[in-house]
């Protein structure tokens, strides 16, 4: 089972709550009444704090030692009085939340609930005291994680009878609740990403304003029957209570006829304390009631001039809050009293239960809460920092939930922080690991540019002196002592149309494309029938020395002798980009497994990175002495090799450092590439070929023969060299054993790619044309 949330809507009146569990939503009854709400009162019994339907029935015994309407007292933030004894404000709220989370655990079957999500008024600041007092209440009360929720969005998650708002449009809610209205627009979103964009409240404006309007009422055409009740003719603490008890009872018996109202036209009750027989008309409620709810229509209209929109930008209006089933509430919302606004005639949305809307919605919202993190960007390979993207760029650390020293897994929850609404958000990685330091601590604001974690990955990791650090599981490359594969290999195509040497090759992710770069221009081919579908034109005078497709398949980038690189676009062959700040000819260029960078090098000495759809310089790695040929990244983005005239070196993406200079060459690097699982390292020279272990930084086997690139194939078992002595070498990986030697090209083979999908290569070479080979395991 997923961790149950407890939903909790605490309102001025009533609190309500709801556990969300494995994308259930379960009420939590009161077992004294057996209803979805609670009434939001204490009662003081000595030493414990009695709530609900059963402070509640104790008020009439002693109303000294009675507060409802709690929420009120937080916002003026005094003690209140119980029985001669004072109470902070937010101990009674606690109270209230403990007696519900008592309950839902008891429905659970004793499960001990630790995550909760609160609502709160819109109006509530949130870097003010109210929205903390709530959270500290919470906690108080047993939780440990406590979102909070603005009730306007909370009401937007709840679910619709008939008529539902499309994603896009701009809906209003009017919350009408026991002690207050908030008025709300919100902009409706895709999947219930709805977002708040303004509000307003009036805070003497609710159901208890129209309880006091109906006690007016009865009080002024029943007055001399109950006089003696509310104002008894002695002196003392006896009667006070009485008077006192009188009030309490009137004021439940004019909000039970309120009640019975929206049911019938007229009623007829008798109040038992004075015996008076009691009548009210439907229609003098209405008259009664309409100026104040008047009221909450001008606040809308105000609402909706503040934030430049006229009534008819409306899809329609969400109706919620104890008092939205009352028939005056609706007939002023839709028009039919002529009262508040000049506004046309409004959708109505129907929520399923108005009364616990605010509930069921933040039950619904809490359901979400697994799409409500994020990942750490791009995970250093090395003891470096990690930071997230955190919504609206600031948050507060709540608490770590791996210790350091500890090892996680992929999609492993490291952190939860508490962002700028009150709500939480969890702080995950995408790949396994150990946490090794933290960098922020409980209650210290963060931002989403901080580095707030040293983690280590765990599997194919760098380390300078290949050593491990704090335990973590750095998987090394093992040579095998199985037989060597045997492999058949066979001439496919000879792609014949280049008039110079062809330099490079590279097929589109989904294999139907091959580019090869020469001296004469870039050309795509379709590998399946071997024919030119499309040439890329340049200058006469330009060399294109590489090339390399965008994950997507949808640009090609190449580099060329007028010190630039250039995206184009495959669809079109249209030139997109140019790539402009290397100082002389560029070579090597590859795009990063995202997508959102590509990396060129050339005779300048540096190795640059941009940004792939804008063309921006993003860095400048330095490093090299002489000229860098070729560059490829890891599978995971992490790492970029880089070869070069005189050095291999390896770099963080992440911060543009060197991480190690690959031993074992000594002389010209040209090709370089990663295995499919980034375990091994393979560099290609004039003194022959190395893997290198990319954990450790070991070289695990050197191939023969002066090579000028290298490729693995797709199941990472082979690699290919292409030869200055005219033909392409297979190699077996785990062995380190040449299989197959490919021979048909003239002159020198230029470089080697394998498609991505089955075991189809292709060579290049200075003979003009470009090969295709099948290859295929053999007993």
């Amino acid at each position: 089972m997923g961790e149950p949330i407890l939903a909790i809507d605490y309102g001025t009146c009533s609190a309500r709550a709801a556990l969300a569990v494995d994308g259930r939503i379960e009420l939590v009854r009161e077992p004294a009444s057996g209803s979805a709400s609670w009434p939001a009162s204490v009662f003081a019994d000595g030493d414990n704090l009695i709530v609900g339907t059963l402070a509640e029935r104790r008020k009439r015994i002693w109303p000294a030692a009675y507060r409802g309407e709690i929420k009120r007292d937080l916002t003026r933030d005094f003690v209140v009085p119980l029985d001669g004894r004072g109470y902070p404000a937010r101990d009674l709220v606690t109270a209230v939340l403990a007696a519900l989370k008592t309950e839902a655990e008891q429905q659970i079957g004793g499960q001990t609930l630790t995550r909760a999500v609160v609502t709160v008024p819109a109006s509530y600041d949130p870097a003010g005291p109210l929205r903390r007092m709530m959270i500290a209440a919470a906690e108080a009360a047993g939780f440990v994680d406590v979102d909070l929720l603005a009730e306007p969005v909370a009401a937007a998650w709840s679910p619709l009878d008939g008529a539902q708002p499309e994603p896009g449009s701009l809906m209003l809610v009017h919350d009408l609740g026991g002690g207050t209205f908030e008025g709300a627009l919100v902009a409706v979103g895709a999947d219930g990403r709805h977002e708040m964009l303004s509000h307003a409240a009036l805070h003497d404006c609710g159901g208890r304003d129209l309880d006091q309007i109906l006690f007016d009422e009865i009080l002024g055409l029943y007055g001399p029957g109950l006089e003696p009740l509310l104002n008894p003719p002695g002196i003392g603490e006896m009667y006070q209570t009485t008077a006192s008890r009188t009030r309490h009872e009137l004021l439940d018996f004019a909000r039970a006829v309120k009640h019975q109202l929206s049911d019938i036209a007229s009623v007829e009750d008798v109040f038992s304390p004075a015996g008076l027989l009691v009548s009210m008309r439907r229609e003098r409620f209405t008259q009664l009631a309409s100026p104040t709810l008047a009221r909450t229509m001008a606040c809308c209209q105000h609402l909706l001039e503040a934030g430049g929109y006229t009534p008819d930008k409306l899809s329609g209006v969400l109706s919620v809050g104890g008092c939205a089933h009352i028939p005056v509430v609706t007939d002023i919302l839709t028009g039919r009293l002529g009262v508040g606004t000049d506004w046309p005639t409004q959708q109505i949305y129907t929520a399923v239960d108005p009364e616990l809307a605010v509930v069921l919605g933040a039950a619904a919202w809490a359901s979400s809460v697994s799409t409500r993190r994020t990942t750490a960007a791009r995970p250093n390979p090395v003891l470096q920092p990690a930071r997230w993207d955190i919504p609206g760029g600031r948050a507060t650390m709540v608490r770590w939930l791996v210790e350091p020293g500890e090892r996680f897994d992929a999609g492993a929850v490291l952190a939860r922080v508490r962002l700028t609404d009150g709500s939480l958000f969890d702080l995950a990685m995408d790949v396994p690991g150990s946490l090794i330091h933290i960098h922020a601590d409980p209650g210290t604001p963060v931002r989403d540019a901080d580095w707030l974690a040293t983690t280590l990955p765990s599997g194919p990791a760098p380390l300078v002196g290949g050593s491990s650090v704090g335990g973590a599981d750095l998987r090394g490359f093992d040579r095998s002592s199985r037989p060597s594969h045997h492999v058949e290999v066979t001439a496919r195509a000879t792609l014949k149309g280049h008039e110079r040497d062809v330099t490079s090759a590279a097929f589109s992710p989904d294999g139907t494309l091959l580019a090869t770069t020469s001296k004469d221009g870039t050309r795509l081919w379709d590998v399946a029938t071997g024919r030119t579908s499309l040439t890329l034109t340049n200058r006469k005078s330009l060399i294109v020395h590489a090339c390399a497709f965008s994950p997507d398949g949808k640009l090609l980038a190449t580099t060329g002798s007028d010190r630039t690189a250039r995206i184009w676009d495959v669809a079109t062959g249209r030139h997109s980009l140019t790539l402009t700040g290397h100082r002389g000819p560029v070579y090597g260029c590859a795009f990063s497994p995202d997508g959102s960078l590509v990396a060129t090098t050339g005779t300048d000495r540096t190795v640059r990175l941009w940004g792939a759809l804008t063309g921006k310089s993003i860095a400048t790695l330095a490093g090299h002495r002489g000229t860098v040929y070729g560059c490829a990244f890891s599978p995971d983005g992490r790492l970029l090799v880089t070869a070069g005239a005189e050095s291999t070196l390896l770099w963080d993406v992440s911060v543009g450092e060197i991480i190690m200079s690959l031993p074992g060459h000594t002389n010209f690097t040209g090709g370089c590439a990663f295995s499919p699982d980034g375990a091994v390292l393979a560099t290609a020279g004039n003194e022959g070929t190395r893997l290198t272990d990319t954990a450790s930084g070991t070289t695990v086997a050197t191939l023969p023969g002066s090579a000028q690139s290298c490729a693995f194939s797709p199941d990472g078992q082979l690699l290919a060299t292409a030869s200055t002595d005219d033909t392409a070498l297979l190699w077996d990986v785990a062995t380190g054993t040449a299989i197959a030697t490919l021979t048909g090209h003239e002159s020198t083979v230029m470089s080697c790619a394998f498609a991505p999908f089955g075991l189809l290569l292709a060579t290049t070479g200075t003979d003009m044309t470009a090969r295709l080979w099948d290859i295929i395991y053999t007993p």
